[in-house]
């Protein structure tokens, strides 16, 4: 598991099996399941961006990138437990 609080910008993920992320408009979520990405915005008190490293058509709006709620208002975002699950595979210096 990943204590997300540690992740820095450049950090390379993958993600667990049954991993899924919300996407917007219209609101839904799909199968981001042992995919690959890089961390490439780090809010410590809100969100984390994860830019995949292959394209996923559902996330051709949002550059490619996956935005993970790091609060308990789930609002917007994907769950910051699915990030909790992945795997750090790279860490940036």
């Amino acid at each position: 598991m990943i204590d997300v609080t540690k992740l820095k910008m450049g950090d390379k993920v993958q993600f667990a099996p049954n991993t899924f992320a919300v996407c917007s408009s219209p609101t839904f979520e799909t199968d981001v399941s042992n995919q690959k990405g890089t961390v490439v915005t780090f809010d410590d008190f809100d969100f984390v961006w994860i830019k995949l490293d292959e394209p996923n058509e559902e996330f051709e709006d949002w550059d490619n990138e996956i935005q993970f709620n790091l609060t308990d208002d789930q609002q917007s975002g994907t769950s910051v437990d699915y990030l909790r699950q992945a795997k750090l595979i790279e860490v940036k210096a």
